[in-house]
């Protein structure tokens, strides 16, 4: 009729293809390579990243000193079975022996006591390492003496190793050695400290 818009027509299936093809190609995001620097730092920081950090050993702990005197090996020589004694002939004048204990008394009466007393036992040692052991069972202060000049004594002990052909005063002579009880090494008539302890 007149005055009335005939319905519009709807686009055919041609029509949308040929929209769709005169439609640009959507464009690719453009990706930019970042400049060789950059790169490089990159790259040194991932590197750095990977690389553990390097961990700070422990102290180690100081040696222990070593000890000076070393241990000698262990001896396989037979131990000493005889009897410790100490014969007449090996003692001096003013020396007392005991027959059944092994103690030794020197005299003490009538100046007596002024004199040193010597004794030798019965067993020597030709080689390896021997221990042996002597208790004091009483000291004999000497008496005083009076007078001009006159010096108080003092008792002494003297304990060593000897030949079988030199004195009985340790100390006294090349061919015996020991120790005093004032802490001297007494050694051919020569007196050495070796131990600050003494009086």
């Amino acid at each position: 009729p007149f005055g009335c818009r005939s319905p519009a027509r709807r686009p055919t299936l041609s029509a949308v293809e040929a929209m769709a093809a005169a439609e640009p190609a959507a464009k690719k995001p453009r990706t930019e390579e970042p400049p060789a620097d950059e790169a490089m730092a990159e790259a040194a920081g991932e590197a750095a990243g990977e690389a553990k950090p390097a961990v700070p050993e422990p102290p180690k702990a100081p040696e222990p000193p070593k000890e000076l005197e070393e241990d000698a090996p262990k001896s396989k020589l037979p131990k000493v079975k005889d009897v410790v004694r100490f014969y007449v002939q090996d003692t001096t004048l003013n020396v007392l022996p005991s027959t059944t204990s092994g103690l030794l008394m020197s005299l003490g009466e009538g100046g007596v006591q002024h004199l040193l007393a010597g004794a030798r036992a019965n067993v020597g040692v030709g080689a390896g390492r021997y221990m042996f052991e002597v208790k004091v069972i009483e000291q004999d202060v000497p008496a005083p003496s009076f007078g001009k000049g006159a010096r108080n004594q003092r008792a002494a002990l003297r304990l060593g190793f000897s030949t079988a052909a030199s004195g009985l005063f340790v100390g006294d002579t090349a061919e015996s050695i020991g120790f005093d009880h004032t802490g001297f090494l007494m050694h051919n008539r020569a007196r050495t400290r070796v131990w600050n302890g003494g009086t």
